[in-house]
């Protein structure tokens, strides 16, 4: 069916309007300016012309108003928003005839009310346009859409135009779907942009390239280059440049009601478009529970007040919580991080001993340890359902009748596993003495071994090909296993592969690199983790031949100087490792510590 659109015009109405100064508020309770007072912030608005993004622009287009209201009475966090600058986007999907006209006519209504604005066409796959799941597709290349183009400008946070009646849906949707504790949350404030995972500049990363891609919780993390031979603090490891920055939606009108923002555009004269496809009930699952609140009398719990304070309920609870997991990280012993190897030990703290009243539930030992798996796993998103058993391996003190063993008594080593990508592996024997809770057991974290040396050909999924370029020009920055960005200027004349580093590959690499290079990384891996070699990334040519042969180690800084390969001089790359969440860790060597 065809979505015609046409004008709408003021029409007057009694709902209050939303004013600049309230709206100023709620912005700034989830969107923050740069950490750099010297940039002046350019947030991105996806607008769709429908009543809600235009009033969002509207009411965007109004800050500017704030230091002339309160000259006499200057608010510092106001002053920041009356200098922002916005910059439009409106999507055409290009799957409706006159879908180009009604994205300009949008456009020229922004461009009058002072707001650039730039009309981005999606570029569709073949037969995309056809496929069953069209809804979660458009929102797919829809969201890449505007990454890209936030991306290209500098542009590190997106507004979108959800609203309080939004919410109501979606809570009331995912309880139709049997979710239950976070799910029911609803729509979060603020997130990294959904649908972008593995583009750079997109996706959390392109913050060392460009500061006004930088989050305002901090500058990159990373750790000084030094000889490896002055061990004893993660400062004294070299470390790889750790990514951020990215782009990050928010939602600054949840708060308010659809009525709010039609009464808002239609006190203003704010003109919009109207999609009647939205108000068809057998279209979609939202626009279904929209129509089951407009026309039926439901229960008290099923209104949207209801679900809104429900929504508000958990989001409290999970507020707490979430402090609870940020305490109980500080009592987490991490130490020898090493993101040349992905690799770190960890030793987790006893929950049964902790004074938080939520600490021993199996939902928090879950999320913690997802925080600490997450720094080496390969994995996008690890939900907490599949944590379970690695739980149990981990705080035996929460299973039901877990008791204290004695003092001096040996503690029955839990065995290693593997859980989201990650390998687990116990180190050393535990005891418990003077009374201090050293029963817990330390555990060597690493990425999952690739698959065993019989099936080696299957680790060809793996590969990331970067082909000869002319000019000397970089390819574009391709992250790796979910765990490394690394892009490479190749003026050879072969391509080049990304890989895993094979066992079957290690004796030559061994002989090229020399007897004290050799040692040391095997002495690296060997400390970090079994099998943590075969988790290097390698720089492979491939020869006329069809043979392949291992010419750098990029983690490590390793070029093996294979000048028998035409051009390899001029091969050059650069390596980073993926962003993490390192806030609230107390990371630490042997010997120091480093907060």
């Amino acid at each position: 069916m065809k979505a015609t659109r046409f004008l709408q015009n003021a029409i007057p109405s009694k709902v209050s309007q939303i004013t600049v100064e309230g709206f100023a508020n709620a912005v700034l309770k989830v969107w923050r300016p740069s950490n750099d007072p010297r940039q002046t912030a350019t947030i991105g608005l996806a607008i769709s012309g429908g009543v809600d993004s235009m009033a969002l622009a509207f009411l965007c287009s109004r800050l500017k108003e704030l230091k002339t209201a309160a000259a006499d009475q200057p608010d510092p966090k106001h002053d920041i928003l009356s200098s922002v600058k916005f910059q439009a986007f409106v999507v055409d999907h290009g799957v409706r005839r006159g879908s180009d006209l009604e994205a300009q006519a949008v456009s020229k209504l922004l461009e009058r009310q002072g707001i650039p604005t730039d009309v981005l066409k999606i570029q569709w796959p073949e037969d995309a346009t056809l496929k069953l799941n069209f809804e979660s597709l458009a929102r797919k290349y829809r969201f890449r859409t505007l990454g890209q183009a936030c991306s290209e400008r500098g542009i590190g946070s997106l507004f979108l135009a959800h609203h309080e009646d939004d919410q109501a849906e979606t809570v009331m949707m995912r309880l139709v779907a049997g979710h239950r504790s976070k799910g029911l949350m609803g729509i979060k404030e603020h997130s990294e942009i959904p649908e972008c995972y593995g583009i750079h500049g997109v996706h959390e990363s392109g913050g060392i390239d460009d500061p006004r891609m930088r989050w305002s919780e901090g500058p990159p993390a990373s750790a000084p280059e030094v000889e490896d031979h002055e061990r004893g603090t993660l400062a004294s490891r070299p470390q790889l440049l750790t990514e951020n920055g990215g782009v990050r939606v928010y939602r600054p009108l949840l708060a308010f009601s659809k009525q709010q923002l039609t009464a808002t555009c239609q006190g203003n004269s704010v003109e919009w478009f109207e999609d009647h496809t939205n108000r068809d009930q057998t279209l979609t699952k939202r626009n279904a529970i929209r129509h089951m609140f407009a026309t039926h009398s439901l229960p008290s719990a099923l209104t949207k007040p209801s679900l809104l304070s429900l929504s508000l309920k958990i989001r409290a609870k999970e507020t707490q919580r979430q402090a609870t997991i940020t305490s109980l990280l500080t009592q987490c012993k991490i130490t020898h991080l090493d993101l040349r190897t992905g690799t770190a030990k960890v030793q987790f703290p006893d929950l049964s001993l902790s004074t938080h009243p939520q600490a021993t539930s199996g939902q928090t030992a879950a999320e913690l340890l997802k925080r600490i798996a997450m720094l080496v796993s390969p994995e996008q998103h690890i939900e907490l359902s599949s944590l379970h058993g690695a739980v149990a391996h981990l705080f035996p003190e929460l299973l039901p009748g877990a008791t204290r063993p004695p003092p001096a008594t040996p503690v029955a080593p839990p065995p290693a596993f593997t859980v989201c990508g990650v390998y687990f592996q116990r180190v050393g024997a535990t005891t418990v003495s003077g009374g201090e809770a050293t029963r817990k057991p330390r555990w060597l974290v690493s990425r999952q071994p690739y698959p065993s040396r019989a099936k080696e050909k299957d680790a060809r999924r793996y590969h990331v090909k970067f082909p000869p370029a002319d000019g000397g020009v970089w390819s574009p920055w391709r992250l790796w296993d979910g765990r490394y960005w690394i892009r490479v200027q190749n003026r050879s004349s072969r391509t080049l592969l990304v890989r895993p580093l094979l066992p079957s590959e290690w004796p030559d690499v061994a002989l090229r690199l020399g007897d004290d290079h050799s040692a040391r990384v095997k002495r690296i891996c060997r400390e970090k983790a079994t099998g943590a070699r075969w988790t290097v990334l390698a720089v492979v040519a491939r020869l006329h031949d069809g043979r392949e042969v291992v010419v750098a180690l990029p983690t490590f800084g390793l070029d093996l100087n294979l000048y028998a390969i035409e051009g390899w001089d001029s091969v050059k790359w650069e390596i980073r490792y993926k962003k993490i969440d390192i806030a609230g860790l107390r990371i630490s060597d042997e010997k120091g510590e480093v907060e």
